[in-house]
This record gives structure tokens, sequence and C-alpha cells, in this order.
């Protein structure tokens, strides 16, 4: 960890005042320098470019990359390593280790936890289910994955958890 003992709050402020004086810059959740970029080779851009609309078939479903592999005709390790590059790019959203959104249903689903928050002030894993319609797993899966980009933060524990908007959600 970079500074173990900086309250998460003030380290969120100092990289924001990074980012407004270009001193950092964000590719999705990703922080880096502002002249650095995720190149993709030739072969890469056009295994992307085939996989890129199968996450916006069922945008709130995508596949795993198990099956993108399987589609793709290539090993899941290649697979994962290329979605991990396009996440680090900011052209896919990485939620759980072999699962990824497109940025498009990843800000849909914000919105969707923006609209609980409107009418409930929280959100609640069964309530962004029930409107979101993903199933119990997944809704808690897109939560956490709120919680780590910094959009949302974890309250309580079991039956009392809840989730609240903290922050702007970091998409492209």
């Amino acid at each position: 960890m970079l500074a173990p003992q900086v309250p998460a709050a003030a380290f969120a402020d100092w990289l924001e005042s990074w980012l407004a004086a270009g001193r950092l810059a964000r590719s999705g959740s990703a922080w880096h320098l502002p002249d650095h970029q995720v190149e993709l080779d030739t072969r890469d851009r056009q295994r992307a470019d085939r996989l890129l609309p199968w996450l916006l078939d069922k945008p709130f479903d995508p596949p795993w990359v198990r099956d993108i592999a399987a589609q793709l005709g290539e090993p899941e390790n290649h697979t994962r390593e290329l979605l991990k590059r396009l996440a680090a790019r900011g052209e896919a959203c990485q939620v759980v280790r072999d699962l990824f959104y497109a940025p498009a249903a990843i800000r849909n689903l914000g919105h969707i936890a923006s609209e609980l928050t409107d009418a409930q002030g929280t959100i609640r894993a069964a309530d962004f289910r029930d409107r979101s319609g993903v199933g119990r797993k997944r809704a808690i899966q897109i939560l956490e994955y709120f919680d780590r980009v910094g959009f949302t933060r974890k309250i309580g524990h079991g039956h009392d958890e809840h989730h609240r908007i903290r922050g702007d959600l970091p998409v492209n």
C-alpha cells in the first residue's frame, strides 16, 4: 500500500487534486501518469473489436471470459489479459476476475444506484437486484465493484448492509 496511515478520504482528495492539476490522469477506474496509455497491437485491436460488442448483447449480463474465449477460439488467459488491457484503457470495466462490463452498462447501472439513493437515501442489494433485473449474486458483485472504484461505500454487515453514493462513477 502506498500510504497506509493516510485516511482514505484524504488520499482520494489528494488524487483528485493531482487530477485537476494535470499531474495524474484516469482511464475508467485506473490512475496513471498523463502521458501513459496502454497500447494494443493490430492483432489485439482486431480481437477487441470482435469481443467488445458481445459485452453489449446483454449489457447487464455480459458473457464470462471463458465464453468469450470460446467464441474467439483462444485460451482463456489470453482473453482475460486482453480484457484487462481494455479495462486499463477505459474500454471495459472489470467487475470480478472473469467478468467484464461495457462502460455504457456500468453507467446505466450507476444511474440505477443513483435513482435508488435519491428515492431511499441508500442502496440495498435486494432493491438494486430488483431494479436492475440482475440476480442477487450479480447485484452484490456490481455493488462491490462500485465500492472498489469509489462510487459507493458499503455500510453495515449482513442483513443491515447497504451502500451510499460517495463520489462520481469513474467510467469513460
